[in-house]
């Protein structure tokens, strides 16, 4: 009797083991991932600061080589500020109307050395897209707005917001409460993988 239920418990182990362990191929995680777009229209409502903080958050949760995590974040809400930013980028013109904005950077202090040290922008870019994808799970709209490796950007975006020189400014990420929903693209191109071989 005893060896049955000890049968028996290692059967409901091993079955809930193997239930475990299969693949799923659709998660909440997916459904962010796929439906997340460019979001360049906000509302009026204010992005609290709790839901910022949840979205640095995310983007220090990113990988990061060696673990050096070279990362820092200025958060911009002062409407003049971000007035200037909208006029001086025009790629990121859609600041003025957003609630607030992220400003991703590289901090070459705590960045790996010699040609490792471009790592940084890889670093940086996953905590990047981490905000993006976290921003669209709470409802938010975002859009990544490029800065590095334009030098003419990157040194004027210094000189708006006195960043000191280890300081490099990746991306603007202006972020609201999404105005409409919008549909995301399709980007699916099986013609861009390859298996093994070129």
């Amino acid at each position: 009797m005893r060896f049955r239920n000890i049968f028996t418990i290692l059967c409901c182990i091993f079955v809930g083991f193997t239930a475990s362990a299969q693949v799923k191929l659709e998660t909440p995680a997916l459904e962010t991932i796929y439906n997340r777009t460019s979001i360049r229209s906000y509302s009026s409502e204010k992005v609290e600061k709790d839901a910022i903080l949840t979205l640095l958050r995310a983007g220090m949760s990113a990988p990061s080589a060696v673990n050096k995590q070279p990362w820092a974040f200025m958060v911009i809400d002062d409407r003049d500020l971000m007035e200037k930013i909208g006029n001086e980028f025009k790629n990121a013109g859609m600041i003025k109307k957003a609630s607030c904005a992220i400003i991703v950077c590289g901090d070459l202090k705590l960045a790996l050395e010699g040609v490792a040290q471009e790592f940084w922008v890889q670093d940086c870019s996953a905590a990047t897209e981490n905000i993006l994808l976290a921003a669209h799970s709470m409802g938010l709209g975002a859009v990544w707005c490029g800065v590095y490796p334009n030098p003419e950007r990157v040194e004027a975006l210094k000189a708006l917001l006195s960043l000191p020189e280890h300081i490099v400014p990746l991306n603007i990420i202006p972020i609201g409460v999404r105005e409409k929903e919008q549909e995301p693209k399709d980007k699916w191109k099986e013609d861009r993988i390859h298996w093994n071989k070129w």
